[in-house]
């Protein structure tokens, strides 16, 4: 399988295609917005050999983020990648539970914030990045502080989430649309829930 990074949004599908990792249809993002494609992460995730040696490829951009004490990934998607951008690092791995009651991502299973610690947020796709700035009140909260956010596909079409600064594998853009303008092709086509996020 390959491992190069991609170097154009042409490559970038071409790779996520070899991994099966993209789907046409109609699907609801975790962000609440409708999109005709959806990048199937777990596609990408079951495959760690392949994709440590990618997120090698970036170890050194997420160094130049600064001192990172701690890796946190939201449950459940970010969590295989958060082991392994937390093992190329020699880092300190943790991640957050969204409360079925609440909504809310919680730290739980004994996982602490230390005051002074630099956190790098680490999920596998963001299309707003919304799940991730979820993470950073109770990291300030604890004493914490935000040094950047890695994922390995960043469809957000920015080079941040919130005033942090990406560092991704592999960027794609696909349009996206709020529910009051879904274009009518897309509209005629049942729509899919991947994910464990609610929507509201």
């Amino acid at each position: 399988m390959r491992t190069e990074l991609p170097a154009s949004p042409e490559e970038t599908i071409e790779l996520l295609k070899d991994y099966g990792a993209v789907e046409q249809g109609h699907f609801i993002l975790a962000s609440g917005k409708h999109s005709a494609y959806y990048v199937k992460k777990g596609k990408l995730v079951q495959h760690p050999r392949e994709l440590q040696q990618m997120i090698e490829q970036r170890v050194g951009a997420m160094r130049a983020l600064g001192r990172i004490d701690v890796v946190l990934s939201p449950a459940m998607g970010g969590v295989p990648v958060g082991q392994q951008v937390g093992l190329a690092l020699h880092a300190r791995t943790i991640y957050a539970e969204r409360n079925p009651a609440t909504n809310q991502l919680e730290l739980k299973r004994g996982f602490e914030i230390h005051p002074g610690e630099r956190l790098l947020l680490v999920e596998d796709v963001i299309t707003t990045g919304g799940t991730l700035l979820e993470l950073t009140d109770f990291i300030e909260s604890q004493g914490g502080e935000v040094a950047g956010v890695f994922v390995v596909v960043n469809r957000s079409g920015k080079t941040t989430v919130g005033n942090y600064p990406v560092v991704s594998c592999m960027e794609i853009q696909f349009p996206v649309y709020d529910s009051d303008q879904v274009p009518v092709e897309l509209s005629a086509i049942p729509a899919l829930r991947p994910g464990t996020k609610k929507v509201e």
